[in-house]
């Protein structure tokens, strides 16, 4: 593979790899369930894409390409810190959904207190 046909490969995937990563950052700013599928999916391509440029640059990439693969470190970065404050919220809500459970509980005829009723006839 040439330098230019190289060169041409590398701004190919990050173009590619850019607009997946775009694609799923705004699908995890509204992350129905449906979007967050998609977003999966969409993250999925982007890795490979960048696998692939991580194979091509083993060396530091050229002048050209510097500013694109910044752009990719930062897209990344966002979409990190959105899936690490999703994982943080949903492990906050399990943690209070289990101890309003508990604290909640209801009783059963077991630890029920028992009520009498008597009727004179």
């Amino acid at each position: 593979m040439s330098c230019d046909q190289s060169a041409e490969l590398s701004c190919q995937l990050i173009v590619s790899a850019g607009e997946a990563l775009i694609r799923a950052h705004a699908l995890l700013l509204q992350p129905a369930p449906q979007n967050l599928d998609r977003a999966c999916s969409t993250l999925s391509i982007a890795i490979v894409q960048v696998r692939d440029l991580q194979k091509i640059l083993t060396v530091s990439p050229s002048g050209d390409l510097t500013a694109a693969v910044v752009g990719l470190r930062k897209e990344i970065g966002a979409i990190s810190g959105l899936l690490e404050h999703a994982a943080s919220y949903h492990a906050n809500l399990l943690q209070n959904m289990i101890a309003a459970s508990a604290s909640d509980v209801p009783q059963t005829s077991a630890n029920a207190p028992v009520r009498r009723l008597s009727l004179v006839a």
